[in-house]
């Protein structure tokens, strides 16, 4: 088996992305944030990977030319943190594999970081084995929920509108209080917005008292919840679940989604009572 440490070309990375969409189908090898369809990884790679490009960002494990195991990260500079995408691994000597690719690629980390995260399915016990012998430590369990279409339809709720452009000062001032240290600003989220990523909000009064952020990826079949905070003083309204289901109602409207997933902290069990209703 040999390491390779150098920059990869377009022709590699196709490879890596084919390789990384493979493993992540089966639970014990998945990693949360890392895709299923190797088109998909390539455009998460040119579009998010703005920091360090891919090219800089993976290394393989090769036996004959054959990959065998792939590590990578994906930088933030802004807020000095690093997702590790794997470490994915495909042979007998699996642990062994996994520790070596994951350290090789530790020291290619930039210095202006601050935290490294790794982000596997419970039943990934490779990358969980190898995070403990390589010092790292559980901070958060998750738990994944999904909603269908026909789901949804039963759900009957007061609909929600996109947000004004008269109350972006006020979502900017929400947002960035319920999520001070989240990977997007309130000013990043607005200055995204396009067909693809909206933000919905519940005004009452005159005042914004709950928001919910979404994307859509109707090229991959895929959409996303990605934030929603409601006013402290407006919570156990059902203003959540109002905001909740109208993003789920806009998403499902791409034609090509069929299925919504979200991601939530396994302890947070007001949350996942909503999420459940």
């Amino acid at each position: 088996m040999t390491l390779t440490l150098s920059q990869s070309s377009i022709e590699e990375l196709n490879r890596i992305a084919e390789f990384i969409a493979r493993m992540n189908c089966i639970p014990e090898n998945h990693i949360g944030y890392c895709g299923k369809n190797a088109e998909e990884i390539m455009s998460t790679w040119k579009k998010d990977f703005t920091d360090v490009p891919a090219e800089n960002a993976f290394i393989s494990a090769l036996d004959e030319n054959n990959i065998i195991g792939v590590c990578g990260f994906d930088a933030d500079y802004e807020r000095k943190t690093v997702d590790i995408w794997g470490p994915f691994i495909k042979n007998n000597d699996a642990l062994e594999t996994s520790s070596i690719l994951l350290e090789a690629l530790l020291k290619k980390i930039p210095d202006q970081i601050d935290s490294v995260t790794l982000f596997p399915d419970i039943r990934n016990r490779l990358v969980i084995e190898t995070g403990k012998y390589l010092g790292f430590k559980p901070v958060s369990k998750q738990t994944i929920l999904t909603c269908t279409n026909q789901t949804l339809k039963a759900k009957k709720t007061q609909s929600v509108s996109k947000l004004p452009a008269s109350h972006n000062e006020a979502f900017i001032n929400l947002h960035n209080s319920t999520f001070p240290s989240s990977y997007l600003s309130g000013e990043e989220i607005l200055q995204g917005l396009n067909d693809e990523a909206a933000v919905f909000g519940v005004i009452e009064e005159g005042n914004l008292i709950g928001y919910l952020y979404a994307e859509a990826n109707p090229t991959y079949s895929e959409g996303s919840i990605e934030f929603f905070g409601v006013d402290a003083n407006a919570r156990g309204k059902g203003i959540g679940t109002t905001l909740l289901t109208g993003g789920l109602q806009w998403l499902f409207s791409f034609p090509s989604i069929k299925e919504i997933s979200l991601c939530v902290r396994s302890d947070n069990e007001h949350a996942i009572h909503m999420y459940k209703k």
